[in-house]
């Protein structure tokens, strides 16, 4: 049986300052993550503190291969300045091995 590796991409984006609606890339960042961080990131417990706090939080889920999981996860600041979309990939790969330890790796 194959390992799930997760890929997450980052995209933060900030208010354009001569429109009401529309945002501009400021950064991508693509990092391999493990399957507890992943729960950390999309615990429903998480999305209700952020939402508490003032921002919005959309969670997109769809059918990937480990399951009927959040694919699409929407942050917007309380301000509405700043937006973050994180994109998730699973993919199958026997290479991987996850430990409690495992910290994230940036790809290039």
């Amino acid at each position: 049986m194959y390992r799930t590796r997760i890929e997450m991409t980052e995209k933060k984006y900030i208010k354009n300052p001569n429109t009401k609606t529309t945002y501009i890339l400021e950064e991508e960042e693509k990092k391999v993550i493990s399957k507890e961080m992943y729960h950390n990131i999309t615990c429903e417990d998480t999305l209700k503190w952020f939402r508490r706090l003032g921002g919005s939080e959309t969670a997109q889920r769809n059918y990937t291969r480990a399951g009927y999981l959040i694919a699409k996860l929407i942050s917007t600041c309380p301000s509405k300045e700043m937006k973050i979309i994180r994109t998730f990939k699973f993919i199958e790969d026997n290479r991987i091995k996850y430990g409690k330890n495992v910290k994230p790796r940036k790809i290039k």
